[in-house]
């Protein structure tokens, strides 16, 4: 019994270690539009990424957020969440964000990240609930490898977990 409970003491944490890994932050050859602000974090996505992403999320029969976010690509748009998922929304991007696209962008590379003293984030550790039968999203948490800090949280719907943005979007 003893060696049983170690067994599975063993498998639970190897497990969870494995769900976690160290993404590096892709060159942004353009303007990012949209900025996140998440605890001290600047996490900044371009438009196009995004619009990209929602075209992703439409292959795996996600037809929750539409084929665009109709952002004008000339503005800026400042979106403050808080850790987990709350009601506070004000506007369907900050829900676009956060359950629909943000955890996929942010997996593939694609955003630029500052810290509050703007210091760029070259890498970040995704740490990710494993995706189970049955169930349409997976929990994703973003840290700072330096200092362990917790940068975004949140959903990905488990059909984009190995898609890909392409070469020539």
């Amino acid at each position: 019994m003893k060696q049983l409970s170690l067994l599975l003491l063993a498998f639970i944490l190897s497990y969870s270690s494995f769900a976690q890994r160290t993404i590096q932050m892709r060159n942004i050859w353009t303007r990012p539009q949209v900025h996140v602000l998440f605890q001290g974090y600047i996490i900044s996505f371009t438009i196009k990424d995004i619009n990209r992403a929602m075209e992703l999320l439409q292959e795996t029969g996600d037809t929750t957020y539409g084929k665009s976010c109709g952002l004008d690509t000339a503005g800026n748009f400042v979106l403050e969440f808080f850790p987990g998922f709350h009601q506070e929304y004000h506007s369907k991007l900050q829900w676009l964000m956060q359950t629909g696209v943000g955890a996929f962008l942010l997996s593939a590379g694609l955003a630029f990240i500052e810290t509050e003293r703007h210091k760029k984030v070259p890498a970040i550790v995704a740490d990710m609930v494993p995706l189970m039968d049955g169930v349409e999203f997976t929990a994703f948490k973003f840290y700072d490898p330096k200092t362990k800090t917790m940068l975004f949280d949140g959903l990905m719907a488990a059909g984009m977990y190995n898609k890909d943005m392409g070469i020539d979007y």
